[in-house]
């Protein structure tokens, strides 16, 4: 549910950037990961922050937001454009939103493993 929220406020301030430069955009797979490491930012803030009630839940939420911008070293505005153009196309969107589902459940499934993984 954040994530829809999330994903719906990005998508209305897409609209307010205008039109982007397709050189500049975030590549598909990269959107993926960025997109996952969103919803797990927010799940973070829902489980830890949220519970504090004198906590304003926007800029708790914005503020982790910011954190997966700067790992991933891309501007919210790269990242708005980039939003914005893949939105576009409701095919492209949904193989992103896709990939970034499967990558979760990956990591998921791997964190959750009864087998030991030997570093690599």
């Amino acid at each position: 549910m954040r994530l829809f929220v999330f994903l719906y406020c990005a998508f209305f301030l897409s609209f307010l950037v205008g039109c982007s430069n397709p050189n500049d955009l975030i590549p598909a797979h990269d959107m993926a990961d960025l997109l996952g490491d969103i919803a797990l930012s927010e799940a973070h803030a829902e489980t830890l922050y949220m519970k504090d009630s004198s906590l304003n839940k926007d800029s708790v939420l914005q503020k982790e937001l910011d954190l997966v911008l700067a790992l991933h070293s891309v501007s919210s505005l790269r990242f708005s454009k980039s939003y914005n153009h893949y939105s576009k196309d409701p095919v492209q969107f949904k193989v992103i939103i896709d990939s970034a589902n499967e990558r979760m459940v990956r990591k998921r499934d791997q964190a959750y493993s009864p087998e030991i993984q030997e570093p690599k």
